[in-house]
Protein backbone atom coordinates (compact mmCIF):
# COMPACT_ATOMS: atom_id res chain seq x y z
CA UNK A 1 0.00 0.00 0.00
CA UNK A 2 3.03 2.12 0.18
CA UNK A 3 4.58 4.55 2.73
CA UNK A 4 2.57 5.68 6.00
CA UNK A 5 1.60 9.25 6.04
CA UNK A 6 -0.82 9.18 8.51
CA UNK A 7 -1.84 7.24 11.54
CA UNK A 8 -3.78 7.85 14.62
CA UNK A 9 -4.77 11.55 13.43
CA UNK A 10 -0.90 12.02 13.17
CA UNK A 11 0.86 13.42 9.97
CA UNK A 12 4.19 11.90 9.36
CA UNK A 13 6.63 13.39 7.29
CA UNK A 14 9.85 11.52 6.31
CA UNK A 15 13.39 12.26 5.64
CA UNK A 16 16.33 10.25 4.11
CA UNK A 17 17.40 9.38 7.86
CA UNK A 18 13.98 10.66 10.16
CA UNK A 19 10.20 10.64 10.66
CA UNK A 20 8.26 13.63 12.33
CA UNK A 21 5.15 13.13 13.83
CA UNK A 22 2.88 16.68 14.14
CA UNK A 23 -1.04 16.67 14.23
CA UNK A 24 -2.54 20.15 12.25
CA UNK A 25 -6.06 18.91 12.37
CA UNK A 26 -5.75 19.29 16.38
CA UNK A 27 -3.91 22.23 16.22
CA UNK A 28 -6.35 23.87 14.17
CA UNK A 29 -9.09 22.99 16.36
CA UNK A 30 -7.52 24.80 18.93
CA UNK A 31 -7.83 27.79 17.24
CA UNK A 32 -12.05 26.76 16.09
CA UNK A 33 -13.10 25.14 19.21
CA UNK A 34 -11.21 26.80 21.88
CA UNK A 35 -10.62 30.59 20.65
CA UNK A 36 -6.74 30.27 21.09
CA UNK A 37 -4.40 32.24 19.38
CA UNK A 38 -0.88 31.64 18.37
CA UNK A 39 2.41 33.92 19.17
CA UNK A 40 1.81 34.52 22.97
CA UNK A 41 3.77 32.16 24.79
CA UNK A 42 7.02 30.00 24.23
CA UNK A 43 6.37 27.50 26.83
CA UNK A 44 3.60 25.71 27.80
CA UNK A 45 3.51 26.62 31.54
CA UNK A 46 4.85 29.07 33.61
CA UNK A 47 8.44 28.29 35.07
CA UNK A 48 8.49 26.95 38.56
CA UNK A 49 4.42 27.06 39.18
CA UNK A 50 2.61 23.91 40.65
CA UNK A 51 -0.96 23.73 39.46
CA UNK A 52 -3.00 23.12 42.80
CA UNK A 53 -6.86 24.00 44.05
CA UNK A 54 -6.87 27.82 45.52
CA UNK A 55 -9.17 28.42 48.21
CA UNK A 56 -10.69 31.33 47.01
CA UNK A 57 -10.71 30.15 43.46
CA UNK A 58 -13.51 30.50 40.63
CA UNK A 59 -14.94 27.15 40.41
CA UNK A 60 -15.84 26.47 37.02
CA UNK A 61 -19.74 26.37 35.23
CA UNK A 62 -20.94 22.73 34.34
CA UNK A 63 -20.65 24.08 30.79
CA UNK A 64 -17.21 25.70 31.19
CA UNK A 65 -16.08 22.02 33.14
CA UNK A 66 -17.04 20.06 30.53
CA UNK A 67 -15.20 22.70 27.63
CA UNK A 68 -12.40 21.69 29.63
CA UNK A 69 -12.61 17.95 29.91
CA UNK A 70 -12.66 18.09 26.11
CA UNK A 71 -9.74 20.75 25.95
CA UNK A 72 -7.49 18.23 27.98
CA UNK A 73 -8.54 15.16 26.78
CA UNK A 74 -7.17 16.69 23.10
CA UNK A 75 -3.85 17.90 24.86
CA UNK A 76 -3.66 14.36 26.41
CA UNK A 77 -3.96 12.62 23.09
CA UNK A 78 -1.34 15.07 21.31
CA UNK A 79 1.80 14.72 24.56
CA UNK A 80 1.11 10.85 23.25
CA UNK A 81 1.78 11.09 20.17
CA UNK A 82 3.25 14.18 18.60
CA UNK A 83 4.43 16.87 21.90
CA UNK A 84 5.84 15.02 24.23
CA UNK A 85 7.22 18.25 25.38
CA UNK A 86 4.31 19.14 26.95
CA UNK A 87 3.94 16.11 29.34
CA UNK A 88 4.29 17.79 32.48
CA UNK A 89 1.94 20.49 32.09
CA UNK A 90 -1.05 18.57 30.79
CA UNK A 91 -0.56 15.92 33.27
CA UNK A 92 -0.83 18.52 35.75
CA UNK A 93 -4.40 19.47 34.08
CA UNK A 94 -5.14 15.64 34.07
CA UNK A 95 -5.59 15.80 37.87
CA UNK A 96 -8.83 18.41 37.91
CA UNK A 97 -10.53 16.61 34.67
CA UNK A 98 -12.80 14.71 37.20
CA UNK A 99 -13.22 17.51 40.15
CA UNK A 100 -14.07 21.16 40.30
CA UNK A 101 -11.63 23.13 38.20
CA UNK A 102 -11.16 26.00 38.69
CA UNK A 103 -10.95 29.51 36.26
CA UNK A 104 -6.91 29.20 36.88
CA UNK A 105 -6.57 25.46 35.18
CA UNK A 106 -8.61 26.55 32.43
CA UNK A 107 -6.11 29.25 31.83
CA UNK A 108 -3.18 27.09 32.15
CA UNK A 109 -4.63 24.59 29.51
CA UNK A 110 -5.55 27.75 27.11
CA UNK A 111 -1.59 28.51 27.48
CA UNK A 112 -0.55 24.80 26.49
CA UNK A 113 -2.73 25.32 23.75
CA UNK A 114 -1.29 28.53 22.65
CA UNK A 115 1.83 26.83 23.02
CA UNK A 116 1.47 24.41 20.63
CA UNK A 117 0.03 27.26 17.98
CA UNK A 118 3.05 29.10 18.44
CA UNK A 119 5.03 26.27 17.84
CA UNK A 120 3.04 24.40 15.40
CA UNK A 121 6.16 22.97 13.20
CA UNK A 122 7.04 21.30 15.92
CA UNK A 123 6.81 17.78 16.14
CA UNK A 124 7.98 14.24 17.70
CA UNK A 125 11.25 13.09 15.65
CA UNK A 126 12.20 10.22 15.48
CA UNK A 127 16.24 10.26 14.21
CA UNK A 128 18.12 6.53 14.82
CA UNK A 129 21.88 6.77 15.39
CA UNK A 130 22.68 3.17 14.66
CA UNK A 131 21.59 1.60 11.58
CA UNK A 132 20.97 -2.15 10.90
CA UNK A 133 23.63 -3.76 8.84
CA UNK A 134 21.53 -6.95 8.45
CA UNK A 135 24.03 -8.81 10.34
CA UNK A 136 22.75 -11.04 12.89
CA UNK A 137 25.54 -10.13 15.72
CA UNK A 138 24.04 -6.28 15.27
CA UNK A 139 23.09 -5.07 18.74
CA UNK A 140 20.60 -2.58 18.90
CA UNK A 141 21.28 0.04 21.62
CA UNK A 142 18.43 0.71 24.73
CA UNK A 143 18.72 3.96 26.82
CA UNK A 144 16.82 5.21 29.57
CA UNK A 145 16.80 8.32 31.27
CA UNK A 146 14.59 8.80 34.56
CA UNK A 147 13.96 11.94 36.91
CA UNK A 148 11.17 12.74 39.71
CA UNK A 149 10.40 15.91 41.43
CA UNK A 150 10.00 15.16 45.07
CA UNK A 151 6.98 15.81 47.39
CA UNK A 152 5.39 18.19 44.55
CA UNK A 153 1.82 17.80 45.13
CA UNK A 154 0.88 20.26 47.71
CA UNK A 155 -1.83 18.28 49.02
CA UNK A 156 -0.77 14.54 48.46
CA UNK A 157 3.12 15.09 49.05
CA UNK A 158 3.72 13.12 46.60
CA UNK A 159 6.46 13.13 43.95
CA UNK A 160 6.21 12.96 40.19
CA UNK A 161 8.15 10.61 37.95
CA UNK A 162 9.51 11.44 34.46
CA UNK A 163 10.47 8.52 32.70
CA UNK A 164 12.40 7.88 28.94
CA UNK A 165 13.18 4.80 26.96
CA UNK A 166 15.39 5.59 23.66
CA UNK A 167 15.67 3.09 21.11
CA UNK A 168 18.95 3.06 18.50
CA UNK A 169 19.30 6.60 19.82
CA UNK A 170 15.39 7.63 19.40
CA UNK A 171 12.69 8.73 21.86
CA UNK A 172 10.28 5.69 21.84
CA UNK A 173 8.40 5.67 25.33
CA UNK A 174 8.11 9.33 27.59
CA UNK A 175 6.38 9.46 30.85
CA UNK A 176 5.71 11.93 33.19
CA UNK A 177 2.89 10.50 36.26
CA UNK A 178 1.99 10.81 39.72
CA UNK A 179 3.69 8.37 41.85
CA UNK A 180 1.43 6.29 43.23
CA UNK A 181 2.75 6.09 46.98
CA UNK A 182 4.40 9.13 48.76
CA UNK A 183 8.05 9.07 49.09
CA UNK A 184 9.92 9.12 52.34
CA UNK A 185 13.07 10.71 50.63
CA UNK A 186 14.03 12.25 47.16
CA UNK A 187 16.44 9.33 46.58
CA UNK A 188 13.15 7.07 47.16
CA UNK A 189 11.59 9.24 44.73
CA UNK A 190 13.64 9.16 42.29
CA UNK A 191 14.01 5.07 42.87
CA UNK A 192 10.34 4.63 42.12
CA UNK A 193 10.92 6.67 38.89
CA UNK A 194 14.62 4.05 37.75
CA UNK A 195 12.52 1.16 38.42
CA UNK A 196 9.60 2.26 36.04
CA UNK A 197 11.98 3.06 33.75
CA UNK A 198 13.83 -0.02 34.00
CA UNK A 199 10.36 -2.16 33.33
CA UNK A 200 10.13 -0.22 30.24
CA UNK A 201 13.31 -0.68 29.15
CA UNK A 202 13.12 -4.39 30.03
CA UNK A 203 9.51 -4.65 27.71
CA UNK A 204 11.44 -3.20 24.82
CA UNK A 205 14.36 -5.83 25.73
CA UNK A 206 11.90 -8.81 25.28
CA UNK A 207 9.83 -7.03 22.27
CA UNK A 208 13.40 -7.07 20.29
CA UNK A 209 14.44 -10.11 21.74
CA UNK A 210 11.08 -12.25 20.19
CA UNK A 211 11.68 -11.38 16.77
CA UNK A 212 15.48 -12.59 16.62
CA UNK A 213 17.44 -8.97 17.26
CA UNK A 214 20.00 -8.33 19.62
CA UNK A 215 20.54 -6.07 22.60
CA UNK A 216 23.72 -4.73 23.36
CA UNK A 217 24.23 -5.40 27.34
CA UNK A 218 24.49 -4.20 29.98
CA UNK A 219 21.65 -1.50 29.06
CA UNK A 220 22.21 2.51 30.68
CA UNK A 221 19.79 3.83 32.57
CA UNK A 222 20.60 7.40 33.51
CA UNK A 223 19.44 8.83 36.67
CA UNK A 224 20.48 12.69 38.29
CA UNK A 225 20.36 11.31 41.74
CA UNK A 226 23.88 9.79 42.98
CA UNK A 227 22.00 8.16 46.29
CA UNK A 228 20.08 6.46 43.84
CA UNK A 229 22.90 5.25 41.71
CA UNK A 230 25.08 4.24 44.65
CA UNK A 231 22.05 1.81 46.31
CA UNK A 232 21.63 0.06 43.36
CA UNK A 233 25.54 0.07 42.75
CA UNK A 234 26.10 -1.65 45.90
CA UNK A 235 28.53 1.86 46.45
CA UNK A 236 26.91 2.81 49.99
CA UNK A 237 24.45 1.21 52.13
CA UNK A 238 22.17 2.68 54.76
CA UNK A 239 20.36 1.75 57.48
CA UNK A 240 16.89 3.29 56.84
CA UNK A 241 15.95 1.88 53.46
CA UNK A 242 14.13 -1.41 54.61
CA UNK A 243 11.20 0.20 52.90
CA UNK A 244 12.64 0.79 49.57
CA UNK A 245 14.30 -2.47 48.91
CA UNK A 246 11.88 -4.02 46.79
CA UNK A 247 12.92 -2.08 44.19
CA UNK A 248 16.22 -1.70 45.19
CA UNK A 249 16.47 -5.79 44.46
CA UNK A 250 14.62 -5.65 41.34
CA UNK A 251 17.33 -2.84 40.41
CA UNK A 252 20.13 -5.22 41.74
CA UNK A 253 19.56 -8.35 40.17
CA UNK A 254 19.52 -6.78 36.73
CA UNK A 255 22.82 -4.96 37.46
CA UNK A 256 24.37 -8.68 38.85
CA UNK A 257 22.78 -10.30 35.38
CA UNK A 258 24.77 -7.54 33.29
CA UNK A 259 21.52 -6.41 31.80
CA UNK A 260 21.13 -2.88 33.34
CA UNK A 261 23.38 -0.64 34.70
CA UNK A 262 23.04 2.78 36.28
CA UNK A 263 24.96 5.76 35.90
CA UNK A 264 24.44 9.48 37.21
CA UNK A 265 23.85 11.66 34.74
CA UNK A 266 23.42 15.66 36.00
CA UNK A 267 19.83 17.25 36.11
CA UNK A 268 20.96 20.23 33.67
CA UNK A 269 22.07 17.88 31.14
CA UNK A 270 18.95 15.49 32.16
CA UNK A 271 16.17 15.93 29.25
CA UNK A 272 13.79 14.18 31.68
CA UNK A 273 14.00 17.85 34.08
CA UNK A 274 11.12 18.51 31.46
CA UNK A 275 8.58 15.74 32.04
CA UNK A 276 8.30 16.71 36.26
CA UNK A 277 9.12 20.61 36.30
CA UNK A 278 8.01 23.54 34.45
CA UNK A 279 11.14 25.05 32.93
CA UNK A 280 12.19 28.66 31.93
CA UNK A 281 12.24 28.98 28.38
CA UNK A 282 15.77 28.43 27.96
CA UNK A 283 16.35 24.97 29.95
CA UNK A 284 13.13 24.25 27.97
CA UNK A 285 14.19 24.41 24.69
CA UNK A 286 17.39 22.74 25.67
CA UNK A 287 15.87 19.93 26.63
CA UNK A 288 12.29 19.21 24.39
CA UNK A 289 14.95 19.80 21.44
CA UNK A 290 15.75 15.99 22.36
CA UNK A 291 12.26 15.11 21.15
CA UNK A 292 10.96 17.75 18.55
CA UNK A 293 14.47 18.49 16.89
CA UNK A 294 15.78 22.43 16.87
CA UNK A 295 13.85 24.57 14.95
CA UNK A 296 13.74 28.22 14.07
CA UNK A 297 12.35 29.21 18.27
CA UNK A 298 15.12 27.35 19.72
CA UNK A 299 17.52 29.13 17.38
CA UNK A 300 16.37 32.97 18.26
CA UNK A 301 17.64 32.41 21.63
Amino acid sequence: MGELHEYVGCKITRTENSIQFTQPVLLQSFEDEFQCEEGKVMTPAEAGRNLGRCADGEVLTEEEQTRYRSGVGKLLHMMRWSRPEIYNAVQELSRFMTVGALKVHMKAMERVMSYCLTTRDRGLLIVPTQEWDGSPEFEVLILGRSDSDYSKDPETRKSISGTSTFLCGAPIIQRSTMQKIVALSVTEAELIAATSNAQDMMYVKRLLESMNLRVKLPMILEVDNKGAVDLINNYSVGGRTLHMETRQYYLHELKEKNILVMKWKAGVENSLDMFTKNLPKKEFNKHAAVYVGTDKYMTQL
